[in-house]
């Protein structure tokens, strides 16, 4: 055959400045399979920063953040993320902030603010802190205090995307037990604009109530009571309307504003539920989750993850933050021992994307058989304090008495569950995990440090929270006061690392 007459097959070579700005418009994930599947893509992405903060973001679980790039530049992200990156999987604090809170005063973290609640007299006053983070341009210099004087009230929750605050005061009534509400804006605390009153009451029945709790999403609201002899009920309120529903489930956990994953028992056994709540009026149940027939006398709740649960309820300040798609899932298990020995404590951990509800009448109801294949399951020590969840991160204590010359004291050893979503290949894993569903696509990188002594003190660990910048200690009480502190990622070090201010002298 002639060779002018052979089939020629021509490929053209897209220019690098073309290739740069079709790359542009992909998001973190299809950037970052890209990278995997070409090697140009990857050289390219490397050498043009704009490319790389979107690689990064990627490997970090993280979406770039709604503050405007003509005012936090993509160079200070890309460098921000960078020790982000490097930070959290070292377990790097580079900032300690100290402080002492008296112990009889109610204190935690909500939304980026240390609160405390404070009496003198008949006078109750609502100290919220701003808690440092240099990814919304608010490094410890520059945080924000807040004091404002409330009525009687025991708990706050707090949704700083809304500028929500919600108070609560438990109260006898003639009937029985009440539970009075108050609606604040943030920043003025006046009644919110958006609530449809400044205050609403309720009758919770004649039983004493042993302890309540809040979760604020969207337009929701959730009051949960723990009462005496365990009982356990849930009020879901739509705060923008009023309209109120009781729920008599174990616990309750927002998957969105519209629906809740449940702990429930159907059937004599347990189950998680997804409801709808777009009507509290009429909740309806879409899809149930079978959990093994061996749980059905353990105690089950879920722990909380304190990352933003979708896009709109990221602080609108920030540079980046983590992806609500990647946020992981605990189910907290305890087992009573039959033989009288400890109870048995587990934890299981999923991508809680994994709960939607489905339109196929044959899939209402999905056996653990199939859905444990998507789970992890590591059993936990009694020594353990936590978990605490951020995003894609879970975070617990260890405490362990020691003696030294100079005496005795507690060793405290941080422990990090980082799950990222595209792992590298060294990632650390303990033999502590005795189930790995095939089908999960959760890989745990394991991270530990023992918490250095000047941290804290020799005192023993009573309780941490975690955010996206800090890992906050709340350490034994010191005489009449309880020592805070408070471990920064991110932020610059400063000349004086550690500062311990007596709080009742501000």
């Amino acid at each position: 055959m002639s060779p002018h007459r052979l089939t020629t097959v021509r490929r053209y070579k897209i220019p690098n400045d073309v290739l740069i700005s079709i790359l542009r418009h992909l998001d973190p994930s299809s950037l970052w399979r890209a990278c995997k599947a070409f090697r140009r893509i990857y050289v390219l992405v490397m050498e043009y920063s704009p490319l790389l903060y979107i690689f990064e973001l990627a490997i970090a679980g993280m979406k770039d953040g709604p503050a405007p790039h003509s005012y936090r530049p993509l160079i200070g992200r890309l460098q921000l993320l960078s020790t982000y990156r490097k930070d959290w999987p070292q377990l790097n604090w580079s900032h300690e902030y100290k402080l002492l809170i008296p112990a009889s005063t109610r204190s935690g973290i909500s939304s980026g603010f240390l609160h405390q609640i404070r009496v003198h007299g008949m006078q109750y006053t609502l100290e919220l802190a701003e808690l440092p983070s240099c990814r919304t341009a608010r490094p410890p210099a520059m945080t924000r205090h807040l004091e404002f004087h409330t009525p009687e009230i025991e708990n706050i929750a707090l949704d700083r995307s809304q500028s929500l605050v919600v108070l609560s005061h438990v109260l006898s009534v003639q009937n029985g037990i009440g539970v009075v509400l108050y609606f604040r804006d943030l920043w003025t605390f006046g009644k919110h604009p958006r609530a449809c009153g400044g205050v609403y009451d309720f009758n919770v029945g004649p039983t004493p109530i042993a302890s309540v709790s809040m979760a604020i999403c969207g337009h929701n609201l959730a009051i949960s009571f723990e009462f005496a002899g365990g009982k356990i009920r849930h009020l879901v309120l739509n705060w923008r309307t009023f309209q109120a529903g009781w729920l008599e489930d174990n616990d309750i956990l927002f998957l969105n504003e519209n629906r809740l994953l449940v702990v429930r028992r159907s059937r004599g056994l347990p189950v998680l539920s997804i409801y709808n709540i777009s009507d509290i009026g009429a909740v309806a149940i879409e899809r149930d989750y079978e959990l093994p027939d061996a749980w059905n006398r353990s105690i089950i709740g879920f722990s909380p993850n304190t990352s933003p649960l979708s896009d709109q309820y990221s602080p609108s300040e920030a540079m980046f933050y983590p992806d609500p798609s990647k946020r992981v899932l605990l189910l907290a298990v305890k087992t009573p021992s039959t033989a009288g020995g400890s109870s048995a404590r587990s934890w299981l951990i999923i991508n809680e994307s994994y709960f939607r509800p489905t339109s196929r009448k044959d899939r209402l109801r999905v056996s653990w058989h199939e859905w444990s294949q998507a789970c992890l399951i590591r059993e936990v020590r009694s020594s353990v304090r936590g978990p605490y969840i951020n995003g894609s991160r879970v975070v617990y204590v260890e405490n362990a008495a020691r003696s030294s010359s100079r005496g005795s004291g507690y060793s405290s050893r941080l422990n990090v569950i980082e799950f990222a979503p595209y792992p590298d290949s060294d990632c650390c894993q303990s033999n502590s995990w005795s189930f790995a569903g095939p089908r999960s696509v959760l890989v745990p990188n394991e991270i530990y440090r023992e918490v250095p002594p000047k941290t804290v003190d020799g005192r023993q660990i009573e309780d941490l929270r975690v955010t996206e910048d800090n890992i906050v200690l709340f350490l034994e009480n010191r005489d009449e006061f309880k020592p805070v502190n408070i471990l920064t990622f991110g932020a610059p070090p400063q000349t004086r690392q550690r500062h311990e201010i007596h709080s009742s002298q501000r």
